[in-house]
């Protein structure tokens, strides 16, 4: 972490997710560490269907230059190399870091895969050098306006970033309903860290004041029922369709979504010189 001074709230994430790799760590083998370039590698059932459409929205990555925001092990960085991205991955863990580089050297992609401890807030690469950026339930750890200000600088002219986040775009008073101590008791939250949220009206009005152009896709309604029911597979992709074609025909209802998807994009070169 050389040259890396963290903020409290940063420290406090990486000391959990270096604590949480450092436990698992003696039991990977690199078999597990395998990536497959047709299958993106989603951490579990519910990411298959946001975090397919957040790919397609990157689009082709052959030849282009991709940064991941929160690399985590490397899983999604090592899969978009293998589609023939130059990747750089980045993370405030330092363990994580260690295992993306693994992963990418078992995955013989290390030469198209740069990993770092540093966060997004401190990147330093020069203006306009990615033409993508993803990153995967990572907005709401970040000091917003100082990262999207820096992603956007980093974006080259037409370039995208495409992030899938937790959400619950209510107003304030049902937001603090829902953390209050009597609905948490009986609807606990489901965090890795003490300092992450769903991301508020509040933060989608930081992420448009840097890119006013930005999209939400939502997804998921009912689907949240998982967190409180025993749903198999069937019955998952079941409620999962029926979300899809409530929230195509009521967009409306996109403020009770559990997810969205963000698409931003940078401004091309003639709107630029406007």
């Amino acid at each position: 972490m050389t040259g890396v001074e963290l903020t409290d709230r940063q420290r406090v994430e990486a000391e959990v997710y270096n604590a949480r790799v450092r436990d698992s760590i003696a039991a990977l083998r690199d078999d597990d560490l395998r990536v497959d370039a047709s299958t993106p590698p989603f951490p579990n059932r519910e990411h298959v269907d946001f975090l397919s459409f957040a790919l397609s929205r990157l689009g082709d990555v052959r030849g282009r230059r991709i940064l991941e925001v929160g690399v985590g092990s490397g899983a999604l960085s090592v899969h978009l190399a293998l589609r023939g991205a130059h990747v750089t991955g980045i993370d405030v863990a330092e363990e994580n870091v260690l295992v993306a580089q693994r992963r990418a050297a078992i995955n013989s992609v290390a030469e198209r895969a740069d990993f770092r401890v540093v966060p997004v807030e401190q990147l330093d690469d020069p203006d306009r050098t990615y033409d993508g950026v993803i990153g995967n339930q990572v907005l709401h750890h970040f000091d917003l306006p100082i990262a999207m200000s820096n992603i956007r600088r980093m974006l080259r002219p037409g370039g995208r970033a495409v992030f899938c986040e937790p959400v619950l775009l209510v107003p304030d008073g049902l937001r603090r309903l829902r953390d209050s101590a009597p609905v948490k008791r009986i609807f606990p939250k489901k965090v890795d860290t003490p300092t992450e949220r769903s991301l508020s009206p509040d933060d989608v009005a930081v992420i448009r004041r840097v890119f006013p152009d930005a999209r939400l896709r939502p997804f998921q309604l009912f689907a949240r029922i998982q967190n409180f029911v025993d749903l198999d597979d069937a019955w998952f992709e079941r409620v999962e369709r029926l979300d899809r074609r409530i929230l195509h025909t009521f967009p409306s209802l996109t403020p009770f979504a559990r997810f969205v998807v963000f698409e931003l994009s940078a401004a091309t070169a003639s709107e630029e010189g406007r």
